[in-house]
């Protein structure tokens, strides 16, 4: 009986997957780079916003400048005397305290002194107080003026030409806004004032109010 063997193909070019391999794995290293590069600059952009965050931050909250502090109005009170006399009065003034920091300002009792001609002829005190950060606080003060000493011919037109000074000493609290205080975030800065103010002896108000920045 004759049987007819059956004989099984042989692949002569066996298909080989070392190239498709190859190219899968130079995809995902294409991938890998695109990723690791985007990475990298999500990390160059942030480093950049936080680095003008905290040139910003030191630029405008962390720079700390003397508030100002000036005769707002004033007014005369129990004015005694004239012209070519001598005189005693009272002036109420209000006194008003800029501060533009970022930090509230804490500042001590003081004296406001009161001259004419150069010569002391009253003072008034200053209580110690705060200014709020980014905000403006106003005081009343007032000043015993008076002299025994006839004025000088500068006031043949009627007008008292005084001068007020103060100089508040405090110190700029930074870090309250957050809560928090460090003794190393108090900066110590003096708030000077120099005003000049004229009074009119004849209708007992006070005019030609001015005050340096």
């Amino acid at each position: 009986m004759d049987e007819k063997a059956e004989i099984a193909p042989v692949n002569l070019y066996p298909r080989s997957t070392d190239g498709l391999e190859s190219a899968t794995t130079a995809y995902e290293d294409e991938i890998r780079m695109k990723k690791r590069r985007k990475r990298l600059a999500y990390i160059a952009a942030f480093a950049v916003f936080q680095t003008v965050v905290i040139l910003v931050f030191a630029l405008v909250v962390m720079r700390v400048r003397s508030p100002e502090v000036e005769i707002d109005t004033a007014e005369v009170v129990g004015l005694i005397g004239g012209p070519s006399s001598h005189y005693n009065m009272t002036i109420a003034a209000q006194l008003k305290i800029k501060n533009k920091n970022f930090g509230d300002y804490k500042y001590e009792r003081t004296a406001m002194n009161i001259s004419h001609g150069g010569v002391t002829v009253g003072d008034g005190l200053i209580l110690k107080g705060k200014a709020d950060a980014r905000d403006t606080e106003t005081m009343l003060v007032t000043a015993r003026v008076s002299s025994v000493v006839a004025l000088s011919g500068e006031t043949s037109s009627g007008i008292l030409v005084l001068e007020s000074k103060a100089a508040l000493r405090g110190k700029v609290h930074l870090m309250k806004m957050w809560g928090m205080h460090f003794p190393m975030m108090k900066k110590r800065k003096v708030a000077e004032m120099n005003c000049v103010m004229g009074i009119n002896l004849n209708s007992r108000v006070v005019q030609d109010m001015d005050c340096d920045d």
